[in-house]
């Protein structure tokens, strides 16, 4: 069993975004709003509720964005090429942290909607990985990610949850399955040494290398499979939608960034973050306004009223219009409108 009760868990966010273009030079991925709050809170959150305690690692780029939260670990890096590699940040960890105990490790990339509770109890001290099924779904790629053997992993669903892999590779054509690594794991301590020596070696810095190293070891690891909803956040269309796009604005109240489409017509997104508001302001042109993520408010004309994700709105020509983020975490919306002139 896993130790459980202040014992450490490790949230990697240290990566600098690049598939998300524009957006991830700005921020990280880690702080992006998926189902009413960041990332990074939702694993926070998951891995409390299993009575272990949060370290996060992250760079000096983003540090600001982690100003909050305790046990950070900011890396001495302001670009990719500069960064630690994802297994050097784990054996950082260790060595900074002193951790002397089973450790769980998780990527800020990805969004979980079930607990950790299964993945933790599942644990019974050889190395663990949890995966997911992505069989089903058309926009995840397996041979772009993970992919594991097991017994039965040519079904769905499997004879167990949990279970030792016979294979384990990353990004191979084709892929050993449909069942995917998720960017979670648990590490026994005993495996720490060979950890450090991995790191040392120069070897290909990415964790399921070291869990294919591990298996060469003759390691036997087990998988875990997580049920609800997994995904990679930077696979989310609407960011994509934004991988090319201009750098409008980006200051204490909100990162705006513009992606034309083709003739007069511009497609915008608006990240406005906490208690903040846009500039009000009008224009000759209609517009309409598709919030996506967060909670806050919508004036025009003098009028406010709620708005919220899925919510739909449309600005008439010469109506004067603007946002407030009510809450305490960014609010997302995405406009389309004609273009009139330059924007500042």
């Amino acid at each position: 069993m896993f130790p459980g009760d202040g014992t450490k868990a490790l949230i990697l966010a240290g990566g600098f975004a690049k598939r998300l273009g524009t957006i991830g030079e700005l921020m990280p991925k880690a702080m992006i709003i998926e189902k009413g709050d960041t990332i990074l809170n939702h694993l926070v959150n998951k891995i409390r509720a299993v009575n272990l305690e949060p370290i996060i690692s992250t760079n000096k780029k983003f540090e600001k964005f982690f100003s909050g939260y305790q046990n950070v670990i900011v890396e001495d890096a302001m670009a990719e090429e500069q960064k630690l590699g994802a297994v050097s940040a784990i054996w950082n960890a260790i060595e900074k942290m002193k951790i002397e105990e089973d450790l769980m490790v998780v990527c800020a990339d990805n969004y979980f909607s079930s607990s950790f509770e299964g993945f933790v109890s599942s644990y019974t001290g050889e190395p663990l990985v949890g995966i997911y099924y992505v069989g089903r779904n058309p926009e995840m790629k397996p041979e772009e990610m993970a992919t594991v053997k097991f017994n039965g992993s040519e079904n769905y669903p499997p004879p167990a949850s949990s279970f030792f892999f016979t294979d384990f590779k990353e990004k191979v054509t084709p892929p050993l399955s449909s069942y995917v690594s998720t960017g979670a794991y648990i590490f026994p301590k005993r495996v720490f040494p060979v950890l450090r020596e991995f790191c040392r070696s120069a070897k290909q810095d990415a964790p399921g290398f070291f869990i294919q190293h591990l298996m060469q070891r003759g390691e036997r690891v087990r998988g875990y499979l997580f049920g609800g909803e997994w995904y990679d956040v930077s696979h989310k269309s609407y960011l994509q939608a934004f991988r090319e796009a201009r750098v409008v604005k980006n200051d204490d109240r909100y990162i705006v960034c513009d992606r034309p489409l083709g003739g007069n017509l511009v497609l915008s997104i608006t990240i406005l973050h906490a208690g903040k508001q846009t500039t009000g302001h009008s224009h000759p042109v209609g517009e309409v306004y598709f919030f996506i993520e967060g909670e806050g408010e919508l004036e025009t004309n003098g009028n406010r009223r709620r708005v919220r994700e899925k919510d739909v709105a449309t600005i008439a020509p010469n109506e004067f219009h603007r946002v407030y983020n009510t809450r305490d975490k960014d609010l997302v919306f995405i406009s389309v409108f004609e273009k009139y002139g330059e924007r500042g």
